[in-house]
């Protein structure tokens, strides 16, 4: 069943149980959910559950509604997807059948795991110098949030925390030790080796079988071919005459004999009355008037075809006796150095097309670096105040906003001084980092509304990682009660460049302050911080 779970209002953590058909949202009595807030209308919008699909109508609202940050008028929704209406943020979820009406969970039936026992905050908040996470208050409840995170998706955090803190550093310390050049053949050589070595697994295999199938044929071929000759000999029991020296010749060929009804050996003359030593085959085989093949202990080929006769009794051929022909594979396997010289036309083969990609790989690597060292020699020589590397690579070109910092100090101190430089100097950089150090929710903006920077406990306090938002508008935050205050307070910081401006928003069912600075006139640094009470603890 489709529900509706508030994340932010006055009515966070309900739940809203979607009835198939229209289900209209509003400040309304008449309708079907009413939601609280001046900033909602009568009538803000419909979700219609149809058996295939869910769509979301906004029904010509004055704030307008929004689907994962984009105003829409008419769309269909999914799991997961975001709706605001004003400052309530909605989540799409799926929840248990129930038989009665589409109705409001109460909050306490239906809070969500990281708002259950959210902490008050009885110390102040912390400062630059003491850490990312120094408040034990704060440190305890981004626990409980990762705890609400879903097995799946914490397992995968956990996986690239392991490889970001163990094992990047470890190979990253290679590139210090040895010349990064050799680090990347020593991966290219260890890379050709174990496919080479991986391939003759299935090569082994596929081998082992054919073997096995061609030994079968050829111990049953030669079982056919021995009962044809001599079953007139058999029939009339005369085998005083018969003879497998001829055929114990053939290579491979480890016994033949013949079995009589009873399972005794009638040949060759000397081993009659004896009991062969395969004596589970020769049961397997006893009666039978079809061929029959198996692989016995040793690894070994058995083959059996029956000599017929006609049972006047019965009326149908019976089997007088049966041939059989044991057959040793190991005469069609390869030998020991054809296996060894195989391997090296292999690894020769792979070390070919392997040192040409890593070739390759190289000056690909090597590319970048030199680009960005000649644009760096042309700018100043020519004077010019930034590179420009048009390469698609995030780690590059931050090297090349460092850069252009650089050319830029450079280049206003030559021509201004070391005073007017420092007044103009590209913050960028320095900014981004600010943010890192900061102990609670921040971001960085620039002019444009571009969030250039979030750190970590951003992400954890709204859900939003970096990789969905970073370097795309603000408008880009889920939540759009956040957003507009955020919008509200870059206007008024824009206005008062010199003061610190701050508003409070309820997130989560708690209320936190939002506080924002501009810099150098063209960026905004935003703070979220819990809103301590007059008791000392957060309101």
């Amino acid at each position: 069943m489709w529900a509706l779970r508030i994340l932010s209002g006055p009515q966070a953590g309900q739940v809203y149980l979607l009835k198939n058909g229209k289900n209209r949202m509003g400040r309304s009595a008449e309708s079907d959910f009413q939601l609280s807030g001046n900033g909602i209308s009568k009538n803000h919008f419909d979700v219609t559950v149809f058996p295939d699909k869910v769509i979301l109508t906004d029904l010509k609202s004055s704030n307008g509604t929004f689907l994962n940050g984009l105003r829409v008028h008419h769309s269909v929704i999914r799991l997961g997807d975001k709706l605001a209406a004003h400052d309530t943020l909605f989540e799409i979820i799926l929840a248990p059948e129930r038989k009665t009406q589409a109705t409001a969970l109460p909050v306490a039936t239906r809070t969500p795991a990281y708002q259950q026992n959210m902490p008050t905050y009885s110390q102040p908040f912390p400062t630059l110098s003491q850490g990312p996470f120094p408040h034990p208050e704060m440190a305890q409840h981004l626990g409980r949030i990762e705890e609400s995170i879903p097995s799946r998706d914490l397992l995968i955090r956990r996986i690239q925390k392991y490889v970001n803190e163990v094992v990047m550093p470890s190979l990253h310390r290679l590139v210090e030790v040895f010349e990064f050049q050799k680090v990347i053949l020593g991966f290219a050589v260890a890379f050709v080796l174990m496919v080479t070595l991986l391939s003759m697994l299935p090569m082994n295999q596929i081998t082992s079988e054919s073997i096995e199938t061609e030994s079968r044929r050829r111990a049953l071929t030669v079982a056919r071919a021995l009962a044809n000759a001599n079953q007139r000999v058999l029939r009339s029991n005369d085998i005083s005459s018969f003879s497998t020296d001829l055929i114990l010749r053939e290579d491979g060929i480890e016994d033949v004999y013949i079995l009589s009804k009873d399972g005794s050996i009638l040949a060759p003359p000397e081993r009659a009355g004896s009991t062969p030593k395969q004596a589970g085959f020769a049961k397997a085989i006893k009666g039978q008037t079809k061929d029959i093949t198996d692989k016995l202990s040793g690894g070994l080929i058995a083959a059996s075809t029956a000599i017929l006769a006609f049972d006047a009794d019965l009326q149908a051929n019976t089997a007088k006796a049966h041939v059989v022909v044991i057959y040793n594979p190991g005469s069609l396997k390869f030998d020991d150095g054809r296996a060894l010289s195989l391997f090296f036309q292999m690894l020769v083969l792979a070390s070919l097309i392997g040192g040409v990609l890593f070739f390759l790989m190289y000056k690909l690597i090597e590319y970048p670096f030199l680009r960005l060292s000649q644009e760096i020699d042309s700018a100043i020589t020519e004077g010019r105040d930034h590179a420009d590397v048009p390469i698609n690579f995030p780690a590059l070109q931050k090297v090349v906003v460092t850069t252009n910092s650089l050319l830029s100090r450079s280049s206003q101190v030559s021509a201004g001084g070391v005073g007017e430089a420092a007044s103009q100097v590209h913050r960028e950089p320095e900014l981004q980092n600010l943010v890192q150090m900061i102990g609670f929710p921040a971001l960085l903006v620039n002019k444009d509304q571009t969030i250039l920077s979030v750190n970590a406990a951003f992400e954890v306090l709204t859900g939003v990682g970096p990789s969905s938002i970073l370097n795309r508008s603000l408008q880009f935050i889920p939540d759009q009660a956040l957003y507009k205050n955020m919008q509200a307070l870059i206007q008024s910081a824009q206005a008062q460049p010199a003061a610190t401006v701050s508003d409070q928003l309820d997130i989560s069912g708690h209320n936190f302050k939002l506080s924002c600075q501009m810099v150098s006139g063209e960026y905004w640094v935003i703070t979220i911080s819990p809103v301590e009470s007059a008791q000392g603890g957060a309101a």
